[in-house]
């Protein structure tokens, strides 16, 4: 049976909405972006079924007793159970990427050598509380004093904030960006390019061996995801961190 995906949601959340759909059924979509992107999501006028928009990964009923202690699977990181992981991992690899993109990341990290990556989401909505640069520094400043890193992130104040600071170390993808969190990871719209562009960096990201990622950021998830479950994650805690906020997320039974 086919499906049609039609989150309205950022880059990384209508991943997270494909995998789930892809668990269980054959995939469409009605964003040209996902099309162009995933060349095999066959691209739809008018869907005969969708699937419900969600950004968390589908867990079964059957499968909530491979959940541990949890009662969700997002956002862990390392901690997700090992049945998540080969599951998904297998969900995955049947996710094609767009060649061209694929050629293009390739040749961009070509030369690394376990290269670190920092994203940083300012964010647009309530979670904007939880931002701070001086929390992701505290990060930066413990590598080598002479460690290049990639940076990706939703604001061009934050950008150049982190380029007057550390300079030449700063490794960026030369994309549009701005200082309107609502424009930047394909925040809610369907220009082709920008949410492209946002691709493009998250598949940079999940090349990186360490990521110094966002609170709550499932563009740093989905890089973990596309990194093969590998990259070492270190997730900042947000000096406004709200505890009883922070387990309607990450749900513990």
């Amino acid at each position: 049976m086919q499906v049609t995906v039609v989150s309205h949601a950022g880059i990384a959340n209508r991943i997270k909405n494909i995998l789930s759909a892809m668990s269980q059924y054959d995939v469409s979509t009605q964003h040209e972006t996902i099309n162009y992107i995933f060349p095999s999501i066959p691209l739809v006028e008018e869907p005969s079924r969708t699937y419900p928009e969600d950004w968390r990964l589908r867990v079964d009923p059957e499968e909530e007793k491979y959940c541990d202690e949890y009662k969700t699977i997002d956002l862990l990181f390392e901690k997700t159970p090992e049945y998540f992981i080969d599951k998904y991992l297998d969900v995955l690899d049947k996710l094609k990427i767009n060649s061209e993109l694929i050629e293009y990341v390739s040749e961009f990290v070509d030369a690394w050598d376990k290269m670190p990556g920092v994203h940083i989401r300012s964010w647009y909505c309530d979670k904007r509380r939880f931002h701070s640069n001086e929390i992701f520094e505290e990060e930066i400043d413990k590598l080598d004093s002479d460690q290049k890193f990639f940076f990706c992130c939703d604001n061009s104040d934050v950008q150049k904030h982190f380029i007057d600071k550390y300079g030449d170390r700063v490794v960026t993808y030369e994309r549009q960006i701005f200082n309107d969190p609502r424009l930047a990871e394909s925040g809610h719209h369907d220009d082709i390019q920008l949410t492209t562009d946002a691709f493009i960096e998250l598949l940079i990201l999940s090349k990186c061996s360490k990521i110094i990622g966002t609170y709550l950021s499932t563009f740093d998830e989905i890089a973990w995801w596309m990194g093969g479950c590998t990259p070492e994650v270190i997730i900042p805690r947000p000096t406004d961190f709200d505890q009883a906020y922070h387990d309607t997320q990450c749900i513990k039974k």
